[in-house]
């Protein structure tokens, strides 16, 4: 039997999948002020970098004013009831996470996606989706630093969902950390939380 050769395991995970779209939740171990309790959303996973944008950091800034900025000269005002996210300690373009599929620039097959581009940030403002949230900022991972850390245990990765993606920042990492509980639970024993076992009824 031929065997397979020695392999960096953060390699490994690079070649086996991509992470964009993806989840990363901090565990309960993390320490960092600017981490610890956090949940990110991978937008770029290559050999080179990983970049994330945090989804539960709150800043006290309304975006009313951003909007109408953005919409200067087009004729409209609108002031909706939001705010803006700190999206990490790098500077980045200003990003929007939303559920319209039409406007999307980048997301994923779970209904999550992202924009960047003043155009199309402008048409969101008017297009007034279900889900939409704004973010300053973002974290870049160099080459295979994510990968690493999740080995060492420091994140948990999940499917970014809706659900997840656009729930209550202050309660989010909570909401993740009981999803990969469950998902644990399911993997180990072959049982969903949460459903009646059928023979029982």
């Amino acid at each position: 039997m031929n065997r397979i050769p020695n392999q960096n395991p953060d390699e490994t995970i690079a070649q086996r999948v991509s992470l964009a779209g993806y989840l990363m939740v901090a565990s309960s171990g993390v320490q960092d002020p600017i981490f610890a309790r956090s949940v990110c959303i991978v937008v770029e996973h290559t050999r080179e970098r990983s970049v994330g944008i945090m989804l539960n950091r709150r800043l006290a800034i309304k975006t009313d004013g951003l909007w109408n900025e953005l919409l200067k000269g087009e004729g409209v005002s609108v002031n909706p009831a939001s705010h803006i996210n700190f999206g990490g300690p790098l500077d980045g373009p200003l990003l929007a996470i939303h559920n319209d599929e039409e406007l999307a620039e980048g997301g994923n097959n779970q209904g999550v996606f992202l924009s960047a581009q003043t155009e199309t940030l402008k048409k969101l403002a008017l297009a007034t989706p279900t889900h939409c949230r704004l973010f300053i900022g973002n974290i870049v991972w160099a080459s295979s630093k994510l990968e690493s850390e999740i080995v060492n245990g420091d994140w948990h990765v999940l499917p970014a969902i809706p659900e997840l993606v656009f729930c209550n920042e202050q309660t989010m990492w909570q909401s993740a950390i009981h999803s990969v509980a469950e998902g644990i639970i399911a993997a180990a024993t072959g049982i969903v939380p949460g459903l009646q076992n059928p023979e029982r009824n």
